[in-house]
This record gives C-alpha cells, structure tokens and sequence, in this order.
C-alpha cells in the first residue's frame, strides 16, 4: 500500500470512475458520449485540440481521440494520428483510445500501435464501457506509471538500473526529488530524462488524487 494519500490503487471500479475525467475529441456528435454521462461518467468534448498541454499533464484520465478532422491545427496532415503521436511523445503514461469508422484502413500502424486500444466509431456503448474500464483500473496502480517510464527509458534502461525502485518510493511518498538526481546522474538524454521525471511526476499526483 502507498503512504501520504496515495489510496487510489484500493479504489473500486465506481470510485475510479467518479474520479476520472474522460475527454472526448470528436468534430462530431458522439452518440455514446450521453450513455457514458449517464453510466456517471464526467465527461468533456472538444471539436478541436485547442489546448496540447492538457492532453498531457494527467488532466484527463482517458482521450477518446477520433481519427479525422481533429488536430487540423497541429497536425493538419496527420490529423488524430499526429495528436496520438504528441500525446505519446510527451506523456506515455497518458491512456489514449482512438477511434475511426474504418480503422483498418488507418495506414499509420507504428503510430496507431501507440494507443491503449483501437477501436470502431460503430462498436457497441458496452464493448466502448468495458475498455473504459479495464483502462482506468490500470491507471490506477503504480505499475502503469512503472510500465510508461520503462517505455521512456528504452535502451537508456540499462544505464538506470536503479530507476524503478527509487520510481516506486517516489510514488509512495510524493517526493521525487531522489529519482530527478539520480536520472540527472545518470542518463546524459534530456529529453529522455525529462519526460521519465514528467511520467513519475504525473504518476504522483494521479496516484495521491490530486489529478484526475
């Protein structure tokens, strides 16, 4: 179990979900979005990404992102795909369900592959419920954040044999002061060492509540 408030791992299904904040991003009206809202489900859409940084920061505990005609201002060749692609480089911890009306047909497959799951727009509000659901479970254990950094690390891993022990006491005591000095000692990558430090960082304040 974890100290100073991080309960969120004992939490039941209904419990996570009252503290979940799901973010849709749809140009269209999304038919399920009102069975989720009445399933207690706090929901927010978007026609467009306006805002990156809180696709990012744990504002939201899942983006439901569709595949066309979102992102045209960050991504206007690549549209949802390339909003998956930002959202993964900057956070990898941060559950992404995409979305489309033909996803076979999506081309992209090394990106797509990025996303915590694929589905059909046309698939049924329970199969929709059901991923929903395995996903803010996982989200709610330190393993996911564990999972996401190791992500983050990839071959630099070998150089932080240390990183998942001094990881986890971060999670448990919301200070992560330990875990930056020690990235800052040993991996020479910034940019990998700074999004490591931004996944624990996110991890603490999921895991202790303070995120949503």
């Amino acid at each position: 179990m974890f100290d100073k408030g991080v309960r969120q791992d004992s939490l039941s299904l209904e419990d996570v979900r009252k503290r979940s904040q799901i973010l849709i991003i749809d140009d269209q009206e999304w038919p399920l979005q009102r069975q989720l809202e009445n399933d207690h489900f706090h929901v927010t859409r978007r026609y467009e990404v306006d805002d990156t940084d809180s696709l990012t920061n744990g504002s939201y505990a899942i983006v439901l992102l569709d595949v066309h005609g979102v992102g045209l201002r960050h991504s206007p060749d690549r549209q949802g795909i390339g909003i998956l692609d930002h959202i993964k480089v900057s956070n990898p911890a941060q559950m992404v369900i995409i979305y489309s009306a033909n996803p076979q047909a999506i081309k992209d497959t090394l990106t797509l592959a990025k996303a915590d799951a694929v589905m059909d727009k046309g698939s049924a509000y329970l199969d929709f419920r059901k991923q929903i659901d395995s996903l803010l479970l996982r989200r709610a254990t330190p393993e996911h954040f564990i999972a996401a950094m190791n992500a983050t690390l990839g071959s630099d891993a070998a150089s932080a044999p240390k990183a998942v022990p001094i990881a986890l006491k971060a999670l448990r005591s919301g200070n992560q002061k330990a875990l930056d000095s020690y990235l800052y000692k040993v991996l020479r990558n910034d940019e990998v060492r700074e999004v490591t430090s931004f996944v624990i960082s996110v991890g603490i304040r999921v895991l202790s509540g303070s995120a949503t």
